[in-house]
């Protein structure tokens, strides 16, 4: 079987009230290949669900006359950054 077919079983089981077990018995399918699939195709979706945030912890504003940098991120976030402070603790950030 190929992965489609596999996400067709993932999300019926899913909608079933069935156990895994009972669900694989019933479908006629391998109970361990079930089990792979089904962590596979779920931890796929739930890792691009569930984007990873970093606290910013800012003490106090301090004026500049201009922006020093704008970081840009994949998914079209942008930090600007406009303060000497802030833009020396960024090295800090990335380490994590």
């Amino acid at each position: 079987m190929n992965q489609k077919q596999w996400q067709c079983h993932v999300r019926a089981y899913e909608k079933s009230s069935q156990s895994k077990r009972a669900y694989t018995r019933k479908h006629n399918l391998n109970y361990s290949q079930f089990l792979y699939w089904y962590r596979k195709l779920t931890e796929q979706t739930s890792v691009s669900d569930t984007p990873d945030f970093v606290p910013v912890d800012i003490k106090s504003p301090v004026a500049t006359t201009g922006n020093l940098g704008i970081l840009e991120f994949p998914n079209g976030i942008k930090l600007v950054i406009n303060s000497p402070v802030l833009l020396a603790q960024i090295p800090g950030l990335m380490d994590l």
